[in-house]
């Protein structure tokens, strides 16, 4: 899965996953501009803990685990929290993008 910088300078990402998650909720639909998107959070911290925040302006909505070689592990997002219209499966969805190496751009 590769990580294409939001903004040159930033430590905001865009990928598959985000895109993803930004048709199965809708997102894409109502908001042309993508600073209404979802993006993944990819600063020092994050990655130090190797946990990746999945993020829509407004709250963290889920997280992606990855380990020391850069291979997804765990990917969850909760659905309770700032966008309601994710599907009940939206977790099952996602899924296919675990065991996917994360590339760094």
């Amino acid at each position: 899965m590769k990580l294409e910088q939001r903004m040159s300078g930033c430590n905001e990402y865009r990928c598959d996953l985000t895109k993803e998650l930004d048709d199965i909720s809708g997102i894409s639909k109502q908001h042309y501009y993508d600073m209404f998107h979802h993006y993944i959070l990819a600063d020092e911290w994050c990655k130090n803990q190797k946990c990746l925040a999945i993020r829509v302006p407004g709250g963290t909505v889920g997280g992606i685990n990855f380990d020391n070689n850069s291979i997804i592990i765990k990917i969850v997002v909760d659905t309770n929290y700032v966008v309601k219209t994710y599907p009940a499966n939206v977790n099952e969805l996602i899924q296919k993008f675990v065991g996917e190496i994360i590339e760094w751009q």
